[in-house]
């Protein structure tokens, strides 16, 4: 049965690609042949139990439902819960279960290319189905059944193929025939032929109707499905059909879908749309048909090799290779320079890629002069001329390049395509001990690029960056090679060595990177002969020479470098390098002490007049300074003056630009500035208090306004955005006055007070002065802050506004409450400042003939601040309004003021707390005597146990 058959093919399948989907397919081809309805619905089963979908579909629902209609009902019955299913679980049992699925669709169809394919049932109804999952929302169908239909479609595909050829060969077959003269033509022969041609095109023609169903009914609305997994299956079955089938497919209107989806925001969509491009571009016969593809796409495939994903840079580098070598035209310099960089790239497969694209770009250009030839030949000479044309080409590019000091990732990216050339030291050292042989400027590359080299053959890793952090492992044909290049270049350069470095001893930075040349050597090789002790010593004596002439520090610190391993007891020769610098040693401390001597031995200068002659220009040079100085401060007080008298003109940039110099100058000549500079502190310049006033009333009438009280209608956009941007220097350049101390803590209060209402503005930058302040002086920030809300309640009660400003204020005070912090041991006394400050505030006596006590609604904009309170504050502001505050007539007089209900339904205790619990409604005012003692402890016991529980 249905269920059975299922079962049967997961299990073959869960065995491998290829591992008897024919066996299944034959069996269920012979029960198909003997009722196409069962066997239809068994493989429709197989089809939706392939999708991870419980359901089942029967014959009843089979013979009297739609297609739309089964799919609903099975996506009743898919678990929805689970977003797993068959390709996309991570289970080693289906770890084969995509391949096995593909191998049985191209099984599937062509065990029925000859036959079935035709019968106008299988397969339409086949195909019907899968569109309508294909378009379903659940992503199981979605995916199971657009990867099939890709797969049927690739398997009609080569059917399509071979019809098109066995079309061909009967068509020609039959014109032979058909040319002959009458009586030698074979009539049966004829009509067989014309028989087998009409066949050929009616098979044609239905394959090509089911194609275009696929092609219209799935690929074309799931290249662009939202799961990258679909796309990305879509544009790898399309480039199958455009290099199996191009003549039908290799046209613009399919090669678009690859174009467009270059753009795709997935990296394994893009990955395969290159891919599939790599492999057009390797045909030849292909080229002419790219040719409009190429000049539309060519720009977004050049900008992709700084894709994101670093795969599909370096398949993207590799695709221009391709076009380079195969499109006639190729590509120009310019676009080839979006290439060359990348061989300094930190992705090492980009970086190579790159190499073998600069490699391949000069190797089939022959040129006289500047460009070389390197095809393989067995001429050796022959193979010398074009290495030093390489080397030559190299140079060049590394100069043009401008990224020196990165030589070693130049030959790590030409590692693997030019290993050979970069070997050649012969050509080198040639080139370098050659009087004609590079000009000056190409010297030192060469040894740079020489160096990175020997480095690279000897240590067989890659430069520091490019090893993803992975540690290198040698493989055994590694290490040989390794070892058999250390031998070569000690080989090579202990003859030539001390002739490199007589020849570059004058050259810091030449002969710097020379003598790191011996690290990379098998130094016992020195002691294997006598003939290459004479090297050995010839090299020491280099060495000493150098130490004797260069005071640089980099040559000194490789001269050292190199002396200590050339010193290690781990080699036979050490004791001749022991002598050696242990003269060297000697005669630079001879040295030394010669010349210490000399200066110590230098007379004092005791000339009278040459002394006063001294201290006469000196003081001279002194008063010139001073008086410089009275000069520039004079010119910054009438330049200040200046500035202020312009910030009341009517032009806007005039003033704000007065402005902002103002903000600069007074920071330039505070206090703070000169602090580390006593010479300088006649400079200092403090504002007046009309300056600082004006600079004050500038904040509130041109930064802290709407945007609609400004001039800006029919500006745009970028006009608002602008003004915006030179609102929050303005609002900056005053915050850095009070936080470098030109201006008084107490400034900010101007600045505090719009926390809230431009928080969208300047909330970022008055935030900061906030925590500023804090820093600078926490109790005098906190009574600052304070100020900042009882001057926003004065102007409330003058204005007669509504509670509403009230609740605005209230919400500042929440803001500002915040930056507090949660250290509230660390907060504590500008806490307890700021509500003693507060409460003298709310009980301070109003004028005589007002309403007493008009600020006591200052309590509820306090109570903001309560929750952070500690209970031993809390308690100590309780007890301490028995205390007169500051200012104020004496307890006695304040009448029923300070009666305990006023108390508890004012002070900021926790059940007063708005982050607590809500506001109490006030309660009338009361006539008994003064509360106890014990009143006053009942009263805020409750409080107390609700604040803790919170």
């Amino acid at each position: 049965d249905a269920l059975t058959l299922v079962v049967g093919g997961f299990q073959t399948q869960n065995n491998g690609p290829s591992s008897g989907g024919g066996t299944v397919v034959d069996e269920w081809l012979d029960s198909y042949k003997q009722s196409r309805e069962a066997g239809l619905l068994v493989l429709i089963n197989f089809i939706v139990q392939s999708c991870g979908c419980k359901g089942v579909v029967t014959q009843e629902m089979f013979g009297s439902m739609e297609n739309a209609e089964i799919i609903s009902t099975l996506t009743k019955e898919f678990d929805e819960d689970s977003v797993n299913y068959p390709l996309c679980t991570p289970v080693p049992q289906l770890k084969h279960f995509k391949a096995s699925l593909c191998e049985f669709a191209r099984v599937l169809v062509r065990s029925c290319q000859n036959s079935l394919i035709y019968d106008e049932y299988l397969f339409p109804s086949l195909l019907s189905l899968l569109t309508g999952l294909s378009d379903s929302q659940v992503r199981a169908f979605r995916h199971t059944s657009t990867l099939l239909a890709m797969k049927l479609m690739t398997g009609f595909v080569d059917v399509v193929v071979v019809v098109s050829v066995q079309l061909q060969t009967t068509q020609r077959r039959y014109d032979v025939e058909n040319s002959k003269r009458e009586h030698d033509r074979a009539s049966d022969r004829l009509e067989e032929l014309q028989a087998t041609v009409s066949e050929c095109i009616e098979n044609k023609e239905e394959l090509s109707s089911m194609m275009n169903s696929i092609f219209r009914g799935v690929f074309v609305h799931r290249y662009r499905d939202r799961l990258p997994e679909i796309r990305a299956v879509c544009i790898e079955e399309l480039g199958i059909w455009l290099k199996t089938d191009p003549q039908d497919f290799l046209n613009d209107g399919c090669l678009k879908y690859l174009g467009w989806n270059l753009h795709d925001k997935q990296g394994p969509v893009r990955l395969q749309c290159v891919r599939t491009l790599q492999g057009l571009y390797q045909e030849k016969e292909f080229i002419g048909r790219l040719e409009l593809f190429t000049s539309r796409f060519k720009e977004r495939i050049l900008s992709m090799v700084l894709d994101k994903d670093p795969d599909v840079a370096v398949e993207v580098v590799n695709l221009c290779l391709l076009m380079q070598q195969k499109t006639e035209e190729g590509l120009a310099e310019d676009e080839c320079g979006h290439i060359y960089p990348l061989v300094y790239a930190s992705h090492r497969a980009l970086a190579s890629a790159a190499g073998v694209f600069l490699y391949n770009k000069y190797a089939h250009i022959e040129h006289c002069q500047c460009c070389l030839s390197l095809f393989r030949v067995d001429n050796q000479e022959d193979n010398k001329s074009n290495n030093a044309a390489f080397l030559q080409v190299v140079i060049s590019f590394y100069i043009q390049s401008e990224f020196h000091e990165h030589g070693a990732y130049l030959v790590d990216s030409l590692w693997g395509v030019a290993g050979s050339e970069l070997r050649d030291w012969e050509t080198m050292t040639a080139f370098l001990l050659q009087d004609a042989g590079l000009m000056y400027e190409e010297e030192g590359p060469l040894i740079e690029l020489m160096m990175c080299a020997i480095k690279q053959a000897a240590q067989a890793t890659p430069p520091v960056g490019r090893t993803q952090g992975k540690k290198v492992i040698l493989s055994m044909k590694d290490k040989k090679i390794q070892e058999q290049d250390r031998r070569r270049i000690t080989a090579h350069f202990i003859p030539l060595l001390p002739q490199l470095l007589a020849k570059y001893s004058a050259d810091a930075g030449k002969v710097s990177l020379l003598l790191k040349a011996p690290l990379y050597f098998e130094l016992e090789m020195y002691s294997s002969a006598q003939w290459l002790e004479k090297h050995l010593d010839l090299l020491l004596s280099q060495i000493c020479g150098i130490v004797e002439k260069h005071t640089e520090l980099t040559v000194l610190e490789a001269c050292a470098h190199l002396v200590t391993t050339l010193c290690s007891e781990s080699y036979t020769f050490s004791s001749r390098a022991h002598v050696a610098f242990s003269q060297l040693l000697d005669g630079l401390t001879e040295c030394f002490s010669s010349y210490l001597s000399d200066l110590l031995q230098v007379r004092e200068c005791v000339d009278d007049n040459l002394s006063l002659s001294l201290f006469l220009s000196l003081h001279h040079f002194h008063l010139l300074f001073q008086l410089e100085l009275m000069h520039l401060n004079k010119e910054v007080r009438s330049f200040c003056q200046v500035c202020q008298t312009c910030l009341s003109v009517n032009q806007t940039e005039i003033r704000d630009q007065a402005f902002e110099v103002l903000c600069d100058l007074l920071l330039l000549y505070s206090e703070s500035s000169v602090r580390s500079k006593p010479a300088l502190q006649a400079l200092v310049h403090l504002p007046s208090d009309s300056l600082r006033s004006e600079l004050a009333a500038f904040l509130l009438d041109y930064i802290f306004i709407d945007t609609e009280d400004t001039e800006l209608e029919g500006e745009g956009f970028e006009t608002e955005i602008s003004l915006l941007q030179r609102k929050r220097n303005q609002l900056a350049g005053y915050c850095k006055l009070i936080i470098y101390g030109v201006l008084d803590l107490t400034a900010a209060t101007d600045v505090f007070k719009h926390y809230s209402k431009y928080f969208k503005d300047f909330g970022d930058i008055i935030k900061e002065t906030v925590s500023k302040s804090k820093l600078i002086d926490p109790i005098l920030s906190a009574e600052t802050v304070c100020l900042c809300l009882q001057q926003l309640f004065s102007e409330m009660l003058t204005d007669n506004r509504s509670r509403e400003d009230l609740s605005e204020i209230r919400d500042l005070a929440k803001r500002l409450a915040m930056s507090f912090g949660i250290n509230l041991h660390r907060v504590r006394k500008p806490l307890l400042a700021l509500h003693m400050n507060g409460i003298c505030f709310a009980f301070r006596d109003s004028p005589e003939g007002e309403e007493q006590h008009l600020n006591v609604d200052f309590l509820e904009i306090l109570s903001e601040f309560s929750f952070k309170l500690l209970q031993q504050d809390r308690t100590q502001l309780l007890t301490g309004n028995n205390v007169s505050p500051p200012g104020s007539v004496s307890s006695t007089a304040k009448g029923s003021w300070l009666t305990s209900i006023s108390i508890h339904s004012n002070l900021p205790s926790p059940a007063f707390t708005s982050t607590v619990q809500k506001q109490p409604t006030k309660q009338p005012v009361s006539r008994k005597p003064r509360a106890t003692e014990s009143d006053v402890g009942t009263g805020i016991s409750e409080s107390e146990d609700e604040f803790s529980s919170v």
